[in-house]
């Protein structure tokens, strides 16, 4: 089970580096994406496939890709969605 103790706090995020882990066989990649625009605002994007490859090495038709808003809301529903995606 994916919680607070297992992923990194919010404010890691910030910095923009990724977090990588995996469960049951089931990587996933945590990253912030920031806006391309003006009318586009920050979001966390979360990556989710099939092990044993790094996110890199992975063929990108094997990644499913999920966005939610960063902000201290879309971190608890990235922490859901992957409860629902790994479990």
């Amino acid at each position: 089970m994916i919680d607070h103790n297992t992923i990194l706090p919010f404010n890691h995020y910030k910095k923009g580096k990724p977090f990588t882990g995996s469960l049951d066989g089931t990587r996933y990649r945590i990253i912030k994406e920031a806006a391309k625009d003006e009318d586009d605002t920050d979001k966390f994007r979360v990556d989710v496939w099939p092990e044993p490859l790094c996110y890199e090495a992975t063929d990108p038709e094997k990644i499913t890709t999920q966005y939610f808003s960063f902000s201290e809301g879309g971190y608890n529903d990235v922490i859901d969605y992957l409860n629902d995606v790994l479990t």
